[in-house]
């Protein structure tokens, strides 16, 4: 007959599994948070979400997400990435006549925003392989 201990550990794993395994505490090598946004564009536009290694960005994005159905605030997550500094970004594409680059930032039209905002956004650090970042927000803001 089994063991209380291994009864209790078989029970805590398979609950474990059943409810999907999440703690709260972000995954290893991951940046995440919640985009927000206020204006005035409507919905129906491509959300285009971004990680740089430079600020202002030089050459394509390390990782994107280019989200046609959504609802603000939108949860966001990259995983997968090595440690090091990065730069998370995002735009609302609202231009439907630009269909050459879609989620391709035009700053006199779409509505965007780093993390930290304003004119010099923050940097996002992953320290080690076994560190996920979370609560990495972005407000986006329409252009001025």
């Amino acid at each position: 007959m089994p063991s209380q201990t291994f009864l209790s550990a078989s029970l805590a794993l398979l609950l474990t599994l059943a409810c999907g395994g999440s703690s709260g505490a972000p995954s290893s090598n991951s940046i995440s948070g919640t985009i927000s946004y206020t204006g005035n564009v409507g919905g129906g536009r491509a959300l285009s979400i971004a990680v740089y290694s430079t600020y202002p960005p030089k050459g394509p994005p390390l990782a994107t997400q280019l989200v046609q159905k959504y609802d603000l605030p939108y949860h966001y997550s990259f995983e997968g990435l090595e440690p090091g500094t990065y730069y998370v970004g995002a735009l609302i594409d609202i231009d439907p006549s630009d269909t050459r680059y879609p989620g391709m930032l035009n700053a006199v039209r779409d509505p965007h925003g780093f993390v930290g905002g304003g004119s010099l956004p923050a940097p996002v650090k992953i320290v080690d392989s076994m560190q996920g970042t979370a609560g990495v927000d972005i407000r986006l803001e329409d252009p001025r």
